[in-house]
């Protein structure tokens, strides 16, 4: 294959996932915190098609760019969903715990908004294994030059 189709065909599947990821979002929050607006629905959309593309373009990356040490699929994704979800809590804490505390059905040991790294942990092993199974891991070997 290709290696520019490989990196598109990456890259748009993880996207994908996201998005589908994204919209049990859009659609679950409205159960969840009646009354929210759409901002926030379309922020949560958004929000992860981009961790989505993120995971699969770190998918190229097999090994530590700098380190050297091997980085399996489900180290890549548990680790950049989670790391993108800390940004995320980090930005909005004061937000996310007001909103997190409105959620219907969720126990009261759940509300706080550190739980949403554990969230993205979650999507970004989802992502990237459904990326890595669908396209395999890391950059595909050079072809070979025809003559």
């Amino acid at each position: 294959m290709n290696a520019d189709t490989y990196f598109y065909r990456r890259i748009a599947l993880a996207k994908a996932v996201g998005f589908i990821i994204g919209l049990v979002g859009f659609f679950l929050l409205p159960v969840l915190v009646p009354g929210e607006g759409l901002w926030l629905r379309f922020g949560v959309l958004l929000w992860y098609t981009t961790v989505g593309a993120m995971i699969g373009v770190l998918g190229l990356f097999d090994h530590h760019p700098f380190f050297g040490f091997p980085m399996p699929f489900w180290f890549r994704g548990i680790l950049f969903g989670a790391w993108a979800n800390l940004l995320l809590v980090f930005l909005m804490h004061d937000e996310l715990s007001a909103l997190m505390q409105r959620m219907a059905g969720i126990p009261a040991g759940f509300k706080d908004p550190l739980w949403i790294v554990v969230e993205g942990a979650v999507v970004g092993l989802v992502v990237d294994a459904a990326a890595t199974a669908a396209t395999g891991d890391g950059m595909p070997p050079p072809a070979a030059a025809s003559v």
